[in-house]
């Protein structure tokens, strides 16, 4: 298992929210980006919970069926998009981990995007 050290010395620098939960749903890292982005919630204060109890029951079932995806092996990340009036849309994409050919859990990415710098294929 790589350590807390290690991961953030991987993910402090992106410039997204980096969130990752174990296949049992229970968050196990959060880099800078994503505890201020939860500071609210509780930032630091949410490793160890289970992020099913950081979302609403709707919310949680959309989790739970993704993590089922994920567990019978389709790996297509899930992807969302939110915005809160008068804040910037942001994007939000679970991508699932595997070690060893298993589903150990998920890496959440969060970003604030600009309609300015968002392409159409």
């Amino acid at each position: 298992m790589i350590d807390r050290a290690e991961l953030g010395a991987l993910f402090d620098g992106l410039r997204a929210a980096v969130t990752i939960a174990d296949q049992d749903y229970t968050i196990t890292f959060m880099n800078d980006r994503a505890i201020a982005f939860y500071g609210e919630d509780g930032g630091a204060e949410l490793v160890g919970k289970n992020l099913l109890d950081c979302h609403s029951a709707e919310q949680a079932d959309v989790i739970r069926d993704a993590y089922e995806r994920y567990r019978a092996g389709d790996l297509t990340p899930t992807r969302y998009h939110h915005q809160e009036e008068g804040k910037a849309p942001e994007s939000i994409v679970h991508i699932p981990m595997i070690v060893k050919g298993e589903f150990r859990g998920i890496a959440e990415q969060i970003w604030n995007e600009r309609a300015d710098l968002v392409f159409s294929s």
